[in-house]
């Protein structure tokens, strides 16, 4: 049995830099975790670090087999090569030194394929580019525009880049919840999936302009129920990912957001941000609208009142939807 708990709640996924909380105790993983995905482990690396490796791998392949080449002359008494008038040249008299020669150009070949590739996956991530994916601070609920007697779960999205354009954006919404169990631990519930549009493809957006992510409060909602003051002591976090392919690179990223119940206003909408320009005739979008949200004003029209019901909104006929979110 769970017991659900809003104090000191701490957010799973951070609004600026879209991390995720740290895994404790996997020490005793990172060794063998490094030797099965080093490769994509070593991108994540820091560029000085990147550089560092780079350099680091050449010089450590120089003097390892400068070394072995110095220990075959120690031991055989042969010189490495032979000085003519013209050109210089290992012999046959040391077969060693010419299986280590081919030994450090295969080497030498792998090694420079290797951190080649490294610095080239490295410029090609789109770690950048998901940071010019913006999110609104805050997620609102009110009525949706195609119909007012819905409620709605509105949250802003837009991308700043102008130049270079996303192929294949899509979103998704998660619920987690979070709750103490009998032994006084704070633990994750469950995930639930939200629909942002999954049926009719509204998860495919096309951020040519700024979009408003919206999940509809039906029976089949995880927020179906809540009301103004239940959501303020709900114990769960929405969890919205935006994934999309640079044209450019064709490389995948995600960029990540999340809201805790204090950060989502209820009885509210965006104010609208892509307007006209009357002297131009094109439209146009005033990032400075981005985060205003306005009190969401009209009536609600419904066919059946739910009363005294701990997973259904209660609303009534006729009544403003402020009185319906309030």
């Amino acid at each position: 049995m769970y017991h659900f708990c809003r104090s000191q709640l701490k957010k799973f996924v951070e609004k600026k830099k879209n991390k995720k909380k740290n895994n404790k105790k996997l020490s005793e993983l990172i060794a063998f975790s490094f030797c099965r995905n080093w490769f994509h482990i070593i991108i994540e690396y820091s560029w000085r670090r990147i550089l560092l490796i780079f350099a680091g791998g050449f010089l450590v392949s120089w003097c390892l087999f400068g070394i072995l080449y110095y220990i075959i002359i120690k031991t055989t008494g042969n010189e490495e090569v032979r000085i003519s008038s013209f050109f210089r040249y290992m012999t046959d008299a040391c077969p060693m030194a010419v299986v280590l020669l081919c030994s450090q150009l295969i080497t030498g070949v792998l090694l420079q394929t290797l951190l080649t590739g490294l610095v080239i996956a490295k410029v090609l991530r789109p770690k950048k580019r998901r940071q010019e994916i913006r999110f609104s601070t805050k997620a609102v609920i009110g009525p949706s525009e195609n119909d007012s007697s819905q409620p709605t779960l509105m949250i802003r999205v837009a991308d700043m880049q102008n130049n270079l354009y996303l192929a294949e954006s899509h979103v998704r919404l998660y619920m987690v919840r979070m709750g103490i169990n009998k032994l006084g631990q704070r633990q994750i519930i469950d995930m639930k999936d939200m629909n942002v549009g999954y049926d009719d493809g509204w998860d495919r957006i096309l951020l040519l302009w700024p979009m408003i992510i919206k999940h509809e409060i039906n029976e089949d909602s995880p927020l179906y129920g809540f009301t103004r003051e239940t959501l303020a002591e709900g114990a769960f976090e929405l969890v919205m990912t935006l994934e999309g392919i640079v044209e450019a690179t064709g490389m995948t990223f995600q960029a990540r957001t999340s809201f805790l119940p204090e950060e989502i206003k209820w009885g509210y909408r965006f104010a609208p941000m892509v307007l006209m320009n009357e002297k131009t005739h094109q439209y146009e979008a005033h990032y400075s609208l981005f985060e205003k949200v306005e009190p969401a004003d009209g009536f609600v029209k419904v066919d059946e009142v739910e009363e005294n019901s701990d997973n259904s909104l209660t609303v009534q006929k006729g009544c403003s939807i402020n009185d319906v979110l309030a």
